[in-house]
């Protein structure tokens, strides 16, 4: 499915577009990421690891499931999300292909990295559910319409399905997913020492009802 709006498109991405979303999606959380500082506390390691990470998760994960998204302008990828469906499934062959690569990209970060995964497998269990694990705009872009693009896309996916979809974010995002109809229903800790996020969730019309 494409949808356009205004002057974004949003669409499913392609192995081509893979290079350009993770160099968006490192603008995107190159600061005031509790996440990627969790995963990373060391600067230097961040900005060589995150990026890294970021390619292992779109090729293996979340590519060949049909969960990355990129939205573009004038042609050029400006923004991109991560989900996964309520089909998602990271087999196991998949997932010994993808071993050497991850263990590479994640570095001394592994286990916190881990940790944040299982956080989020944990989240919701045996609910079918989409989940938002990441969506970024490229600074340049931020404030132009481009994240409520991907959005409106995500959420017209949701109504279609019929599944809620969940994600957690910082304080500073709150307000804004807010604004794009989520409802905030809890928060929970990445890990043992990790960041304390907010968990939002956005309902579709058929159980909101």
């Amino acid at each position: 499915m494409t949808e356009t709006f205004d002057d974004v498109v949003v669409r499913p991405a392609t192995k081509q577009d893979v290079p350009e979303l993770v160099s968006v999606l490192d603008r995107a959380f190159a600061t005031d990421d509790p996440f990627g500082e969790y995963m990373f506390p060391d600067a230097a390691q961040r900005r060589r690891n995150q990026p890294r990470l970021t390619r292992a998760m779109i090729r293996h994960q979340y590519l060949p499931a049909g969960g990355a998204l990129v939205a573009t302008a004038d042609g050029r990828i400006v923004g991109g999300a991560l989900w996964q469906t309520p089909d998602y499934r990271f087999g196991p062959l998949r997932y010994l292909a993808s071993i050497p690569e991850f263990v590479w990209a994640m570095g001394s970060g592994g286990p916190r990295a881990l940790a944040m995964d299982a956080t989020i497998t944990d989240l919701v269990k045996g609910l079918p559910h989409f989940f938002g694990v990441t969506l970024g705009v490229d600074p340049v872009h931020q404030r132009g319409g481009v994240g409520r693009a991907v959005l409106a896309y995500a959420i017209a996916e949701i109504e279609r399905v019929g599944a809620p979809m969940f994600g957690v974010c910082k304080d500073g995002n709150v307000a804004y997913y807010r604004a794009l109809g989520a409802l905030r229903v809890g928060r929970v800790r990445i890990g043992r020492t990790g960041p304390l996020v907010n968990v939002m969730m956005w309902l579709p019309r058929s159980l909101a009802e």
